[in-house]
């Protein structure tokens, strides 16, 4: 082949490349707009140079030698960058445009020595349900054994249901295993006095509830929830850990609140409980409950379990935390001096679920969990990471389920760089008092320990909340 012609068709796909990046990284807002002129100007100059030395003949052979081979790695780094941020990008939207998935298993269960042995047994047989709290998985649970007939029995909720099956009420028994822990909790031995004959997994889809798009620089809202339990996200559990963060991109302020997991109150439109065991029916009655209680909206959320917050420290490469108290977690694994502390992903968890070496219990465990939400904010907010979305990306699959758009995710990453803003971080927590034999929505019958809310603190947390946001 000619020179002069394989100069202009290799001239043509260096273009063609620069042209595809320039396309991508416009079209995904990669980089704040000021930013990626410099870049693709800087990429253009050599690009047109080639163009312009191709039509020379003969002439700047070696600088031709030279620019080829300058364009060629160019052009491979654009191709790679596309390939390794297209993958990432991809992900982060099919989560925010996909239907929300809510996983539960849903067992059979029968007394250790029941003369039932097998799933084929249960023809004709009754069966306790919790119908009234857990309608869905009850009947999908049921319909899924086909032509098998059953007689259920609606014992409200799953702890009184339990102590029906032990008391030979009836045959059998349909336990969510989302609530197996609060089952257990509360009735000695119950596991260890029941097996399964069968477990089904049911995989409920639902769309999501389409909210008013939060516009550039306007304030917004974030729940946390944290799970103290291990395995996916989509998994339904008890909310251990409920937080709103409070963003006001224009004034530069954080505001995160803290809820404790026995605060009592209404859980979404059913009837009152502590917020913990909203987590058993979805984020989103976690949410609703949140809400209501509040007079606030949240506009988006975030998932954690302990396992994916272990990880996330991690791939931060660590995170500083300011501990006001010393204290040794139980068990004496981790002494945790007062002052700046760097620490690991195991060393984090420890922090996170310590409470008994605390003086005030579960309210220091909730403002240390603020105090690490605070030390991932400011490592997030490092320009390593900030100039690094792919990590970022990682992060947020592998650790956080979480319903923000990669839209929303890319534009925050834009203005820190842009601004190299510095942020006000900011906590609270809301307060109350402890009371014992409050009504429970999922135990009714159980003495359980519930943080009555201050109307006082109640008011100065929304007010804070509304004040940080403005």
């Amino acid at each position: 082949m000619n020179k002069s012609v394989f100069g202009k068709i290799t001239s043509i796909i260096f273009l063609i490349t620069y042209a595809i990046f320039f396309v991508f990284i416009n079209k995904y807002n990669i980089l704040p707009i000021n930013y990626r002129i410099l870049i693709l100007f800087i990429l253009f100059i050599p690009v047109l140079g080639n163009l312009i030395l191709c039509f020379l003949g003969k002439k700047f052979l070696i600088g031709k030698i030279l620019l080829f081979i300058i364009l060629l790695l160019l052009s491979l780094g654009e191709v790679l960058f596309i390939s390794y941020a297209h993958k990432s990008i991809s992900t982060v939207e099919e989560i925010s445009n996909s239907k929300h998935q809510i996983k539960n298993e849903v067992s059979f269960l029968v007394l250790k020595d029941s003369p039932i042995k097998s799933i084929e047994e249960i023809d004709g047989k009754n069966i306790i349900t919790a119908e009234t709290i857990d309608s869905k998985s009850t009947t999908k649970a049921l319909e899924s054994l086909d032509s098998t007939n059953l007689e259920p029995i609606d014992y409200t909720d799953y702890v009184t249901g339990a102590k029906g099956l032990l008391n030979g009420e009836a045959d059998l028994m349909l336990l969510n295993e989302s609530f197996r822990a609060m089952v257990d909790e509360n009735i000695e031995g119950f596991s260890e006095k029941t097996r399964v004959l069968k477990s089904v997994l049911i995989d409920e889809k639902k769309e999501k509830q389409e909210k008013k798009q939060v516009k550039e620089d306007e304030s917004f809202n974030v729940f946390i929830s944290g799970i103290d339990t291990y395995g996916a996200l989509s998994n339904v559990s008890r909310s251990d850990v409920n937080m709103i963060v409070s963003i006001n991109p224009r004034k530069g302020k954080i505001l995160i609140t803290s809820i404790p997991r026995d605060t009592y109150l209404k859980i979404g439109d059913m009837g009152y409980d502590k917020l913990t065991h909203a987590g058993l029916f979805g984020v989103d009655t976690s949410i609703k409950s949140i809400e209501n209680f509040f007079n606030i909206d949240i506009d988006y959320f975030g998932k954690v379990n302990f396992t994916s917050l272990k990880e996330l420290v991690d791939i931060l490469g660590g995170i500083t935390v300011e501990n006001p108290v010393e204290f040794t977690t139980s068990g004496g694994a981790y002494h945790f001096p007062q002052g700046e502390i760097y620490m690991d992903g195991d060393m984090a968890l420890a922090f996170a679920r310590e409470r008994y070496h605390l003086e005030e219990g579960d309210f220091d465990r909730g403002r240390n969990h603020t105090r690490i939400m605070t030390g991932i904010i400011k490592k997030l907010l490092s320009p390593e990471m900030l100039l690094n979305f792919n990590t970022l990306a990682e992060i947020a699959l592998k650790s956080v389920n979480t319903n923000m758009s990669y839209d929303k995710m890319i534009e925050l990453v834009n203005k820190q760089i842009e601004k190299g803003q510095n942020w006000d971080i900011e906590s609270q927590s809301l307060e109350g008092y402890g009371s014992m034999g409050e009504e429970s929505l999922l135990m009714p019958n159980a003495q359980l320990y519930m943080m009555i809310p201050s109307e006082d603190s109640v008011k100065e947390v929304r007010e804070n909340i509304i004040e940080n946001n403005k």
